[in-house]
C-alpha cells in the first residue's frame, strides 16, 4: 500500500516490483518491506545511541562488553593505527587525536549521539546513516594493517553498507517522523538527504 506525502509527490511504498497485482502477497511483501527499513533503520540507531550513552558513563548491564565508552574509543584507535600504512594518517592520530583525546572523544559522543538519536526517531534519517556512515568508513580506514586488514576487513562493510543504503532510500520516511516532516517542512527542507 502506497501512502503519497502530498507535499512532496514522494511515496513511502518500496520501489516497483516489490509490490505485484492480485495475489494479495504484494501487499504483504510491501508490508514487509517497509518493517525491514524501520527495523534495520531502529536497530542501527539503538547500537549508536547506546555506545554514545556509554561514552557518557551509562551503564547497560544487559549489555555486559559490548558497548565501547571514552576510554575504550581511544584505546581501540591507539590501536587500530599503531602499524598503519599511511604514515601521516597514523602521525595525526597519534600526535593529535590521541594526545588530546578529550575534545575528539566529545565530538565523538556527541556524533554516536546524534546518529542514534536521527536513526531511532527517523527525524533527518538520512543525514544520521551519512554521518554514521562515514564514521564506520573511518573505522575501517583505521584498521589498514597487516592484522586487521587480513581476516577484518570487510567486517567493517557489514556497518557502512546499511548504513548508506538507509541513506539514500530516505529510510526515515518508513515509520519514521521524516514522513511527517516532508509534509509539514518548508519546501528547501523536504530534500534529500534532510527528510529524505
Amino acid at each position: 500500500m502506497a501512502q503519497t506525502a502530498k507535499a512532496t509527490g514522494r511515496t513511502t511504498a518500496p520501489p516497483a516490483g516489490i509490490i505485484t497485482s492480485g495475489s494479495g502477497t504484494g501487499d504483504n511483501r510491501a508490508k514487509l518491506f517497509i518493517f525491514g527499513i524501520a527495523f534495520l533503520r531502529i536497530l542501527f540507531g539503538l547500537v549508536f545511541l547506546t555506545n554514545g550513552l556509554a561514552k557518557v558513563g551509562l551503564d547497560f548491564p544487559v549489555l555486559p562488553g559490548f558497548l565501547i565508552d571514552f576510554d575504550g574509543a581511544k584505546n581501540i584507535l591507539a590501536n587500530n593505527v599503531r602499524d598503519h600504512p599511511v604514515g601521516i594518517y597514523t602521525d595525526f592520530i597519534e600526535n593529535v587525536v590521541i594526545e588530546h583525546f578529550t575534545p575528539f572523544g566529545v565530538a565523538l559522543t556527541l556524533t554516536e549521539l546524534f546518529i542514534g538519536i536521527t536513526l531511532l526517531t527517523g527525524a533527518f534519517a538520512s543525514v544520521g546513516a551519512l554521518v554514521g556512515a562515514l564514521s564506520t568508513l573511518h573505522i575501517n580506514f583505521s584498521t589498514l594493517d597487516g592484522y586487521h586488514s587480513g581476516p577484518w576487513a570487510w567486517e567493517e562493510a557489514t556497518l557502512w553498507g546499511p548504513l548508506i543504503m538507509l541513506a539514500l532510500i530516505g529510510a526515515g520516511r518508513y515509520w519514521g517522523l521524516d514522513l511527517w516532516a516532508g509534509r509539514k517542512l518548508p519546501g528547501p527542507l523536504r530534500r534529500w538527504p534532510l527528510t529524505g
